[in-house]
């Protein structure tokens, strides 16, 4: 499956999650690049937020879908079919960073929860993109991951645990799509100053021990220069979205990724 890696002309791109900090930074690179937009909120309240700024160039649609309510992500991926024909690419944006604590100490309810919406929101939107996909015979999937899950982050292990999830479940879905002309990636964009990464400020006044704890770790890694500028963390990202790594597809990604090496690597380029 080709595609010009000079820019996102005419692809049609659902990010989940995309009134966030990163969500909302996808969104405008991408809308930058060319491409259409399906940008999807928690609640209709943060859509605004969501397309600001996004009124001219290619066209944005946006819809109000939990990534834990299947009806909901449906009726999106209906709309969006209606105003753009389909869906190119899904970029599975939306997640939790869950409690933070000792697992056995965690609320149970929370702790699943974040389960519920890093892996399982993922495959919900899986669930409500990937028929349109396989009709067309094309398509990308890229679901943001973590470090935490490609090794141990203690403390935060609902989080950690489902990225690491979401990882596996990458892997066996790129298995089951190849028939399908369909890529799918897990993809780390670093440790960013939005999301997680932002709440060392957030929540540096916690109640909870572990929390401040966490915190104190963003902050040492803030401070000895291993964050991620954003920008940094959504070019390899494009390229992602672009096509140039369908070589490469299953495989967990990060931004530090010299994604043409890689897939010449596989002498597939």
């Amino acid at each position: 499956m080709s595609q010009d890696t000079t820019d996102l002309a005419g692809l049609r791109v659902l990010v989940t999650g995309a009134a966030g900090g990163l969500g909302r930074a996808i969104a405008e690179a991408v809308h930058a690049a060319g491409a259409h937009l399906v940008l999807t909120t928690r609640d209709a309240d943060s859509l605004p937020r969501a397309a600001a700024g996004l009124d001219r160039g290619p066209e944005v649609v946006t819809a109000a879908a939990d990534v834990t309510n299947d009806v909901e992500l449906a009726k999106a991926v209906e709309l969006a079919t209606e105003r753009l024909g389909g869906i190119d690419v899904l970029v599975n944006n939306a997640g939790v960073p869950g409690p933070a604590g000792p697992a056995w100490e965690n609320d149970p309810a929370e702790w699943v929860h974040t389960m519920e919406v890093n892996l399982g929101g993922a495959l919900a939107a899986c669930r409500a993109v990937l028929p349109g996909m396989i009709e067309r015979g094309r398509g990308r999937v890229v679901t943001i991951s973590s470090h935490a899950g490609h090794t141990r982050w203690p403390y935060v292990s609902a989080y950690s645990v489902s990225k690491a999830a979401v990882n596996k479940l990458t892997e066996n879905m790129a298995i089951e799509l190849l028939p399908h002309g369909i890529s799918a990636f897990s993809y780390h964009p670093g440790i960013l100053d939005v999301g997680l990464g932002a709440s060392a400020t957030a929540t540096r006044t916690s109640d909870n021990p572990w929390q401040r704890r966490v915190d104190s770790w963003l902050d040492s890694q803030r401070e000895s220069g291993r964050y991620t500028p954003v920008a940094e963390a959504v070019a390899n990202l494009l390229r992602l979205i672009r096509g140039e790594a369908d070589a490469l597809t299953g495989r967990y990604l990060t931004h530090e990724d010299d994604i043409a090496a890689l897939v010449a690597a596989t002498g597939r380029a």
